[in-house]
């Protein structure tokens, strides 16, 4: 094959793997609950930032809920709208009346009848204020009946200005509602007085209680928590790294870099995915040609130093020949962590994809390879 052809190939190949990832990832339902004016869309916008807050109330599903999703993106959030609850007598008749009139209810009933599985609500984010004195009667009966229909709920308190006082509420209300998944004291955007704080641990909480097919999905939405988008692009490098041991790659005819690449394209399409960064099929060329730099650099030892290639044992003599799986492993590896590095300057705005060039882009990845390198070697 042609090198040109292997290049188009591989930046086919790599756009595909990575549209073929987006367009795998599952819905994931939010039912998200609490009195008017606790905060909820400031909370949605703090886990998902823009992905979501230009879709303005969303759309009516009833007088209290509307439905918040986009096109294109898997999270669908069922937003309750001034919700108020009243108690309710424990006798079947009060409690099938209760059901009847109370939107949460109904809702949860309605997609639990169907048979199809990405219609169900997933996990339940109840806000409740964190300057609130105590959780109501009727919110603890509406939670404690949601638990019951196997729905995980975690409760939120928001606006938690006063984190003493919040933290003597969430002891109160585990107390309560002993089968809830977690309490999460939160303060969704900063004041003039405090910084934000707990999204990152209500992200954690809900990705626990997720199903594990529908995980994916919340990684690549969330928009807050750098660290489990890492984690999980982690766990893709180390499995390629796997795949890759004892394996080796035979450079031939300066076709090295596509020969190896290839291998690595399914990686490079699922971190891409994790990190939801959308990239444009004129910018997979880019991205490529960057990553086809440093094999040739590994290759040829351009552009690199010699405490570099000291560090990867048997590449000062790979450009005659074999790569061994093992160095064909570390060099994944390194390669997988650099990249997953990039995807977060991308996400920062540090580096824009239409107007870097390929070779800066190469010396950004070249750049962390040391950082990476002493620990596979080490390993």
């Amino acid at each position: 094959m042609e090198k040109s052809t292997q290049y188009q190939k591989l930046f086919q190949d790599t756009f595909n793997s990575i549209q073929e990832e987006n367009e795998n990832l599952k819905d994931l339902n939010i039912l998200i609950s609490g009195k008017s004016g606790v905060g909820k869309s400031t909370l949605i916008n703090a886990i998902f930032g823009d992905k979501l807050s230009d879709t303005g109330v969303g759309l009516p599903i009833t007088d209290k809920i509307s439905l918040i999703s986009k096109d294109g993106f898997p999270v669908h959030i069922y937003d309750t709208i001034g919700l108020e609850l009243k108690s309710v007598k424990m006798d079947i008749h009060s409690i099938g009346k209760a059901v009847s009139k109370n939107e949460v209810k109904k809702l949860i009933h309605n997609v639990q009848k169907t048979k199809q599985d990405d219609d169900d609500i997933h996990v339940v984010w109840y806000a409740i204020s964190g300057n609130s004195a105590r959780i109501e009667e009727p919110e603890i009966d509406l939670i404690k009946w949601i638990i019951k229909h196997e729905i995980p709920v975690i409760i939120v308190l928001t606006k938690s200005f006063d984190n003493v006082e919040a933290q003597k509420l969430k002891q109160s209300i585990l107390e309560l509602v002993p089968d809830i998944e977690n309490v999460v004291v939160t303060l969704a955007e900063d004041s003039e007085t405090k910084q934000a704080f707990g999204i990152d641990e209500l992200i954690n909480e809900t990705f626990k209680v997720l199903p594990e097919e529908i995980k994916t999905s919340f990684v690549h939405s969330q928009a807050a928590s750098y660290e489990l988008k890492r984690k999980e692009a982690i766990k893709v490098v180390n499995t390629s790294m796997a795949a890759n041991f004892g394996v080796g790659f035979v450079p031939v005819d300066g076709a090295d870099g596509p020969m190896m690449m290839a291998a690595q394209t399914a990686m490079i399409g699922k971190i891409t995915s994790i990190y939801g960064v959308d990239i444009h099929k004129n910018q997979i060329e880019t991205v490529i040609s960057s990553l086809l730099g440093v094999y040739g650099s590994l290759i040829l030892g351009k552009s690199l130093s010699s405490n570099l290639l000291k560090l990867i044992p048997g590449l000062g003599s790979i450009g005659g020949g074999l790569i061994s799986g093992g160095v064909g492993m570390i060099i994944t590896g390194a390669l997988g962590r650099a990249y997953i590095e990039l995807m977060e300057l991308v996400l920062d705005g540090k580096v824009n994809l239409s107007s870097t060039t390929p070779d800066e882009i190469t010396e950004i990845l070249i750049s962390l390879f040391p950082k990476y390198l002493p620990k596979m070697t080490a390993k």
